[in-house]
């Protein structure tokens, strides 16, 4: 296992692309939305940071690198499919230290008065990226990376307008909708999506051609 998240690790960092959404994405959210919500902001930053890392694998099918590593490997499917859902917890951590270490740059610069560590944020985050990635992740187990990655992008842009909403809109969105909602509630219901997902992904996974 710790083979392979070190090969999707070292594939992801050496792609032009994801370098520069991670570099150039937070400047883009304090152009659009400026730093006056610092907290639902770091939230944003780190769900979606953790999303497009835990789906950037997959979208080495489209040029075979994902398939390659996974053949070349003595490891069952079920496995690879554990493997796919743990690892979303490592880039999680990932992000948050990146995004700690990023945002933390930006304050000492006086670029932007921006939240770099927040509990609260990453409390939430956590089950919000299990949720999203649950609902993602047996579309790329069941169907080539082309046509999972339209339901991604929807899931993306769903995911992107909601932040979008709840945390720039105030009481007009749909955060006053939000706050009814118990904190405990959405992380059992997230833990039991999740694990519904990893099953589902296993049969379809098992089932699939190679």
């Amino acid at each position: 296992m710790l083979g392979i998240i070190k090969r999707d690790i070292s594939l992801m960092f050496s792609s032009r692309q994801m370098i520069l959404f991670m570099v150039l994405y937070v400047p883009f959210l304090l152009l659009m939305f400026g730093s006056s919500a610092s907290e639902q902001l770091y939230l944003m930053i780190i769900v979606l940071y953790t999303y497009m890392m835990s789906l950037m694998s997959f979208s080495f099918d489209i040029a075979g690198k994902s398939r390659y590593i996974i053949n070349s490997l003595p490891i069952r499917r079920n496995n690879i499919v554990i493997y796919k859902y743990l690892s979303v917890f490592v880039y999680f951590a990932i992000t948050v230290a990146f995004a700690g270490v990023y945002l933390w740059i930006i304050n000492i610069l006086n670029l932007a008065n921006v939240d770099y560590f927040n509990l609260n944020g990453i409390i939430i985050g956590i089950p919000t990226v299990m949720i999203s990635t649950s609902i993602v992740f047996p579309a790329y187990f069941r169907f080539e990376a082309r046509i999972a990655q339209i339901i991604h992008f929807i899931v993306f842009l769903t995911s992107f307008t909601i932040f979008g909403n709840v945390a720039f809109v105030g009481d007009k969105g749909i955060l006053k909708y939000l706050s009814y909602i118990k904190l405990e509630h959405v992380i059992v219901v997230a833990l039991v999506l999740y694990i519904l997902s990893l099953v589902l992904s296993v049969v379809l996974y098992k089932n699939r051609d190679l």
